[in-house]
């Protein structure tokens, strides 16, 4: 009984991560098949959908870089320039 039920959790929670995972992918990017479709499939026919999802119709990374870069303003050389820059126009005359 513990086996059908620690079965049951397990293909529940394959489920919904495959149909999340196929709900946030970017339509340009899926395969085969629109993305609605994928994410009735990974529903409806479970575990089959989900597994068929994974192998073929999820988008896959081809080597690009991500589109944006974060770099924390103490790293930005642009940034320490800019500020430099301002406190220098900030600072009052010293000519005493």
């Amino acid at each position: 009984m513990k086996f059908l039920l620690y079965g049951f959790g397990a293909l529940v929670i394959f489920t919904v991560f495959v149909a999340v995972f196929a709900a946030s992918a970017d339509h340009r990017e899926v395969r085969l098949l629109p993305k609605w479709a994928w994410i009735l499939l990974c529903v409806v026919v479970t575990p089959i959908g989900g597994i068929l999802y994974l192998a073929l119709g999820r988008p896959v990374g081809q080597g690009k870089s991500p589109k944006t870069r974060t770099v924390a303003p103490d790293d930005d050389p642009e940034f320490l320039r800019n500020l430099a820059e301002r406190f220098r126009k900030d600072e009052p005359d010293q000519d005493v």
